[in-house]
């Protein structure tokens, strides 16, 4: 018998990840793609999930979208009970998101095995800085794409005259 690798998608998941949650269980979960890059890293890095309480601005939360996908971002802002919120890798701010659509915050993320908590003094300042240059991630993310591009047209350049 060949047994295949069983990998379900988060919105498979998500009634048993909102169960453990609402019984006040941590739930630990593979972070799946790049929008909270370069803080968690897909395929590699794990995030443990608990039920929260009052939300602050830099909690990175679960919540569901009115469409019914489920999202993993960082809170940029609180203004009653609706959120702003954005990937670490993202430059457009998602709003509004209710209060109520939210699942779980993090509690803690491992990489390479090592365990590293929301609480801890650099992920504060990360947080932080993170959030403080958001206005200019656009500008970040422009600069390095138009690097690359330069970088590859040179490499393209010296190729075809080596080659000649």
């Amino acid at each position: 018998m060949i047994l295949k690798a069983f990998k379900p998608s988060i919105k498979e998941l998500a009634p048993f990840i909102e169960e453990a949650i609402s019984q006040g269980k941590d739930v630990r979960l593979t972070v799946t793609g790049y929008s909270m890059y370069p803080l968690l890293r897909s395929g590699t890095d794990d995030v443990v999930l608990k039920k929260h309480g009052e939300l602050k601005k830099y909690d990175v939360v679960l919540f569901k979208r009115g469409d019914g996908s489920y999202i993993f971002h960082r809170i940029i802002k609180i203004k009653d009970n609706v959120l702003t919120i954005a990937g670490d890798n993202e430059t457009k701010k998602e709003t509004p998101v209710m209060l109520s659509s939210v699942i779980a915050v993090m509690k803690s993320f491992y990489r390479s095995g090592k365990k590293h908590s929301t609480d801890e003094l650099w992920y504060k300042l990360y947080s932080r800085l993170w959030l403080f240059i958001f206005p200019l991630r656009h500008i970040a993310a422009k600069m390095f794409h138009n690097t690359a591009k330069f970088v590859r047209k040179i490499k393209g350049a010296f190729c075809h005259k080596k080659s000649k």
